[in-house]
């Protein structure tokens, strides 16, 4: 019996962990780097590889792009199941959940400013790490690739 309840302990502590490291979010420093890699490109580039910017303007002589991102998650309902059993009786239960379980709604923004050149001079970001991280191509790898295929 003692045997048992310590193997069910470890299952639910690798479980904890597990679950504990599925909800840990990326560090900013990881997407400031990911996000500043792209400075010094040319904007044509960073349109080539992020999209069309949302609004672009001059201001002074100083040129801004900004690409705004909105990804909204809705929650999901639960069903569970459970049965259990008391002496020669058994049970089995159905449960449903009928209200939000929480969506997420993601957000990024991030404004590159350019010169006339066409230059990257400065980019700032702000919104959900992760999101931020996902949506912003990484330059170096793009980079790699195109050495490769320059290569071949």
């Amino acid at each position: 019996m003692i045997n048992k309840f310590y193997k069910i302990r470890q299952i639910c502590l690798v479980a904890l962990c597990l679950f504990l490291t599925a909800c840990t979010s990326i560090p900013t420093e990881q997407v400031d780097n990911r996000v500043n890699a792209w400075k010094n490109a040319n904007i044509e580039g960073v349109i080539k590889y992020w999209g069309v910017p949302s609004k672009k303007q001059e201001i002074n002589g100083t040129f801004y792009a900004e690409w705004l991102n909105k990804e909204s998650t809705p929650g999901n309902a639960a069903i569970s199941v459970g049965s259990g059993s008391y002496s020669r009786n058994s049970s089995i239960g159905f449960g449903l959940s009928l209200f939000d379980l929480g969506g997420t709604d993601d957000v990024c923004s991030r404004i590159v400013t350019y010169n006339k050149n066409g230059r990257v001079t400065n980019i700032s970001w702000k919104g959900t790490q992760n999101y931020c991280f996902d949506i912003t191509p990484d330059r170096n790898q793009i980079m790699q690739n195109k050495a490769i295929m320059d290569k071949n």
